[in-house]
């Protein structure tokens, strides 16, 4: 992940100007980028969320704990409701209540 921030480092020129781009500030990138932003308080885990999710078009699903394509995101999200798998039930479970879910958020638009 670290790769991904200095690569944007490099194409932007500044530490601001990737802060700008993630929403956070300057401090956050440059603790980061030393390895002292901290663990706890799932700092980490946000920072990184938004940095692939703005410069990989790609989701930190909450459900697998891992990044997945905006593509496959939404193909999770619209598939039928599996039958015969547990392990795919859970997942369409958790699809339904996503934050990530796009016909969730135009319903919360709507209201």
């Amino acid at each position: 992940m670290h790769g991904l921030i200095e690569e944007q480092l490099s194409m932007l020129g500044s530490r601001q100007a990737v802060a700008d781009e993630l929403g956070v500030s300057r401090t956050a990138v440059s603790l980061y980028l030393a390895g002292k932003l901290e663990a706890n308080g799932g700092r980490i885990d946000r920072f990184e969320r938004r940095a692939i999710e703005r410069f990989c078009d790609r989701i930190m699903c909450p459900f697998l704990g891992s990044d997945i394509s905006q593509a496959n995101c939404q193909s999770n999200c619209e598939r039928a409701i599996p039958t015969s798998d547990p392990a795919a039930l859970r997942h369409w479970s958790a699809c339904k209540r996503c934050p990530f879910n796009s016909a969730l958020m135009e319903q919360e638009q709507a209201c």
